[in-house]
C-alpha cells in the first residue's frame, strides 16, 4: 500500500481521452455563456434568431463537462464503477452533439431566407427585432417600412438599410460554423467512446486494484490473537507421553542386583 504504482498505457490513454472531452465541453460551455450574456459582437442576433440552438449547445456542454469530471475522478481513483458510468454518459453526450449539428445544418441548408422571413414576421417579438436592428445597424426586414421596431435610429425615412441581407449573411456564417464544428467533434467523440470501452477495465496492471478490503486485512492484534489460539490448542490437544518402569519381576531383580554392586565397594574392586 505504501508503493505508488506506475500508470499503465491504458490509464494514460484514458486520461488523455477524458481531458479532450473536458476541453471541447468547456469550450462549448464558454461560448454558450458568452452568448447568453451577449459579450461578443452580434451575440444578440444569435440569442434571438438561434435561441433553440443556443439551448442545445448549453445542454450538450453541460453533459460533456459532467461526464468528463466523472471520467477524471474514476481514472484517478481507479474506480471501475465510476468509469462505467462515464462510458455510459458518453452516449447521451453524443446524441446532444448530433442534435446541435443536425438542427444547425438543417436550418442552414434548406430555405434559410424563407425561414428568416417567416421568423421575422411570426416568431420574433418587437424586442427581438430591436436587438437584431441594434446589433446589425439596420431597420426593418426589407426596408424601414416593413415590420420595423421604431427607435430614434429606426424610423420611416432613416438611411439605414433593411436587415434581410445582413441577417442572412450572419446566419449563413454562424450556422455553418456551428454544424461543421459539431460534426467534426462527433468523430473525435466516437474515438473517445472507443478508448473508454477498451481502457476502463485496465486502469491498473491487473483486473482489480490488488488491495485487500479493509474488513479482511490482518492487524498485529489479529496475529497475536491467532498465535494465542494456536498455542492453547497445542497445549490442550497435544499432551506429552511419559514413560514409566515396567512392573515385571525381571526388571526389579536386575535393578536390585545393580544396586547391591554399587553399595559394596569390595565387589566393585
Amino acid at each position: 500500500l505504501d508503493k505508488i504504482d506506475r500508470w499503465t498505457r491504458f490509464k494514460w490513454c484514458l486520461m488523455i481521452s477524458v481531458v479532450t472531452v473536458l476541453c471541447y465541453g468547456s469550450g462549448a460551455m464558454i461560448c454558450a455563456i458568452l452568448t447568453w450574456f451577449r459579450t461578443w459582437n452580434h451575440a444578440d442576433v444569435m440569442y434571438v434568431a438561434d435561441n433553440d440552438i443556443l439551448i442545445l449547445i448549453t445542454l450538450a456542454a453541460s453533459i460533456l463537462m459532467f461526464t468528463a469530471i466523472l471520467g477524471v475522478t474514476g481514472t484517478l481513483l481507479n474506480s471501475r464503477p465510476i468509469l462505467a458510468t462515464y462510458t455510459l454518459l458518453l452516449w447521451p453526450a453524443l446524441i446532444s452533439m448530433l442534435a446541435v449539428g443536425y438542427t444547425s445544418y438543417k436550418r442552414y441548408a434548406f430555405s434559410l431566407d424563407r425561414k428568416l422571413n417567416f421568423s421575422w414576421s411570426q416568431y420574433y417579438t418587437p424586442l427581438g427585432r430591436l436587438m437584431i436592428q441594434s446589433s446589425l445597424r439596420c431597420c426593418g426586414y426589407y426596408d424601414p417600412l416593413h415590420e420595423a421596431t421604431t427607435t430614434n435610429k429606426c424610423y420611416p425615412r432613416t438611411p439605414l438599410p433593411g436587415c434581410k441581407g445582413k441577417l442572412y449573411r450572419f446566419e449563413r456564417e454562424n450556422l455553418s460554423l456551428i454544424w461543421s464544428t459539431a460534426f467534426s467533434l462527433v468523430s473525435l467523440h466516437l474515438i473517445n467512446i472507443f478508448v473508454a470501452l477498451l481502457c476502463s477495465n485496465h486502469v491498473t496492471n491487473v483486473f482489480g486494484k490488488r488491495i485487500t478490503p479493509k474488513q479482511y486485512r490482518l492487524s498485529e492484534q489479529d496475529l497475536k490473537t491467532d498465535a494465542d489460539k494456536i498455542k492453547s490448542y497445542i497445549v490442550e490437544q497435544v499432551r506429552p507421553i511419559y514413560s514409566r518402569a515396567s512392573s515385571s519381576t525381571v526388571f526389579r531383580e536386575d535393578r536390585e542386583e545393580r544396586m547391591s554392586l554399587l553399595k559394596d565397594p569390595a565387589r566393585l574392586a
